[in-house]
């Protein structure tokens, strides 16, 4: 039995069919009132009862029946093993549903096993890893892909600490390849796309949370996403904010602190009310929400399809915000509004991974603050000894960016501290001579 073999599906509860709409194309029965209803075959044949949900095959058959007195939608397990059910007869002969963690302990684990169109569906958690879709086109989601409407994108987080770009996609997948529903954070990448890496291939990348991700060394592109190489993704309703692109070099070659686009890629970015997407407080010398880079006169360039997007003016700065002009079809944007909650997971500071890292004379260290008042900012060896006070001052309001080039210490790890009344934030960094 396939996805196609299930013909209907009888809710007993109405909180799970207004969850469900949609699952099973349409194949969902309303809520059963009472056995008297008429009409449907499922009601009269096998004396349903209300909070009770029936499958059925193409030929009115049952399949499976089951009791969901004890199941609480609002609750994300219950939810998860309600829906596991439906995926499981949806995958029946057909696509597989792969769970993390409950089969793989980790999101690359289920990846190196999945075939085309098969679902990897992520459960609440943070996945500390950095992953690549290989060359395949599958769905990797977490459990706002079945409807959950929960806070499960803030509770399911992919993150790169630093150490990488956290997703690569270059396989040459296409739009059926879906990427939904995580924070996607921490990324580290020296050229290009410290979030996500696009690079000859067009997947879907909708409904996440794209944020402190860092691109750049001696000049960067795409701090959040970098669309390269005759990439033709489409990118919906996602939330870009605190990524950047900055690095030790003095000059203006750090571009797209949201998203960077090469000349030869045309992505689709936003579309409807629904579909648009949110930059926010992304970082870099120009093009600091979205970049697209160019050789020659773009005048008679077609520009990237990309309305419905959220910025913080409307329409958004040139050559500041968007850059160039010309090159967006910025029609139909929006304001972000002020004080809009972006599910920041720090409220008075954060520390962003240093970059670069490892480094051999001076690395810059990245600061969040939320308040002007006094921190101090040290560095520990392994041994827990203060080997050196990099900062004792005021941080202004929003980022802060802080040079540490140590002085007579040898090569090795050291732990870079920053402290303010009770809260304590450190971080690892290598020093190579």
């Amino acid at each position: 039995m396939g996805i196609y073999d299930v013909s209907i599906i009888g809710v007993g509860k109405d909180a799970y069919f207004s969850d469900l709409g949609g699952m099973i194309e349409g194949r969902i029965l309303p809520w059963v009132e009472d056995i008297e209803d008429e009409g449907y075959p499922v009601w009269e044949d096998y004396n349903a009862v209300q909070r009770s949900t029936y499958f059925l095959d193409r030929q009115g058959e049952l399949i499976y029946q089951t009791n969901i007195s004890s199941f609480d939608p609002d609750i994300p397990e219950d939810y998860e093993s309600f829906i596991n059910i439906i995926l499981d007869f949806r995958s029946s002969n057909g696509p597989s549903i792969i769970r993390v963690p409950d089969e793989m302990n980790s999101i690359q684990e289920a990846i190196n096993i999945a075939s085309d169109g098969d679902l990897i569906l992520v459960s609440p958690g943070t996945y500390y890893e950095r992953i690549d879709l290989l060359d395949k086109n599958f769905s990797l989601a977490s459990l706002i892909y079945t409807g959950f409407e929960s806070s499960s994108i803030d509770e399911t987080i992919i993150n790169g600490e630093g150490s990488g770009t956290v997703i690569t996609i270059n396989g040459g997948q296409d739009q059926s390849s879906l990427v939904m529903g995580f924070v996607i954070e921490n990324g580290f990448a020296e050229e290009s796309g410290g979030g996500i890496l696009i690079q000859g291939s067009s997947p879907t990348i909708s409904r996440n949370i794209i944020r402190n991700n860092h691109a750049g060394d001696c000049g960067g592109k795409g701090g959040g996403v970098a669309v390269l190489e005759n990439s033709y993704a489409h990118i919906f309703a996602n939330s870009f904010y605190d990524n950047d692109v900055s690095g030790v070099c003095d000059c203006e070659c750090y571009f797209g602190g949201g998203i960077y686009v090469d000349e030869s890629s045309w992505p689709i970015i936003g579309g409807s009310l629904t579909l648009g997407n949110l930059f926010d407080n992304n970082l870099g010398d120009y093009g600091k929400q979205l970049f697209r880079d160019h050789s020659s006169d773009t005048l008679d360039w077609a520009p990237i399809y990309a309305h419905h997007n959220i910025f913080e003016n409307c329409p958004p700065l040139f050559p500041e915000d968007v850059y160039p002009e010309n090159g967006w079809d910025l029609d139909n944007c929006h304001n972000l509004i002020v004080g809009k909650d972006k599910n920041l997971t720090f409220d008075q500071f954060y520390l962003y991974p240093n970059f670069p890292n490892p480094f051999n004379s001076s690395t810059q260290i990245k600061v969040y603050s939320m308040h002007e008042e006094i921190v101090n900012i040290r560095v520990f060896n392994l041994k827990g000894e203060n080997i050196d006070n990099i900062l004792r001052k005021n941080l202004k309001l929003g980022v802060n960016y802080i040079k540490w080039t140590p002085s007579d210490i040898s090569s090795g790890i050291y732990f870079i501290q920053l402290e303010f009344d009770n809260f304590i934030k450190g971080q690892k960094v290598l020093f190579v001579k």
